[in-house]
């Protein structure tokens, strides 16, 4: 009966270490990618494309998308708005990128290539940190386990 109990011990502890070896190496990767999305955020999470689908890896080809297509605030079709006062529906005119500036397309590349910064840099440090706790707790519950295990070897003599 002893003898059972050594082996599960000792298969118990052999799992443990196997596993956290898998979750190491597997962290390393996520840490890895982290640290890559960090060092360039623009095309971490949308491949260099803001949240209107248009490119934000520079202005000239975001103004070239934007003259492409319509303003986004409406998609192209009309929209309604609904008058309080006497609840007529009101539509407004269709408005295109084209009849925006250079300057406000500018100030729309500047916001949307800000905020994918920011949501890629957030994302990036959430990943590289979580994965470094878990990287850093996978080391200790290996070590401990691959200690106990030599030391229930040194106890107990070769088998």
């Amino acid at each position: 009966m002893d003898r059972t109990n050594n082996r599960i011990a000792q298969a118990y502890g052999y799992a443990v270490c196997f596993i956290t070896v898998i979750v190491m190496l597997i962290a390393i990767k996520q840490v890895v990618d982290a640290a890559i999305d960090l060092s360039d955020p623009i095309r971490a999470e949308g491949g260099g494309y803001g949240r209107m689908g248009r490119p934000i890896t520079s202005f000239e080809l975001y103004k070239v998308e934007a003259r492409r297509q319509t303003n986004p605030r409406t998609d192209g079709r009309p929209s309604t708005v609904t008058i309080p006062a006497d609840g007529a529906p009101l539509v407004r005119d269709r408005v295109t990128a084209d009849s925006l500036s250079d300057a406000e397309l500018r100030r729309m590349y500047d916001a949307e290539r800000a905020d994918a910064i920011s949501n890629a840099r957030f994302h990036s440090m959430r990943s590289l940190i979580g994965n470094l706790l878990l990287l850093v707790l996978a080391a200790v519950l290996f070590g401990v386990h691959w200690r106990w295990l030599k030391q229930r070897d040194a106890v107990q003599g070769p088998a």
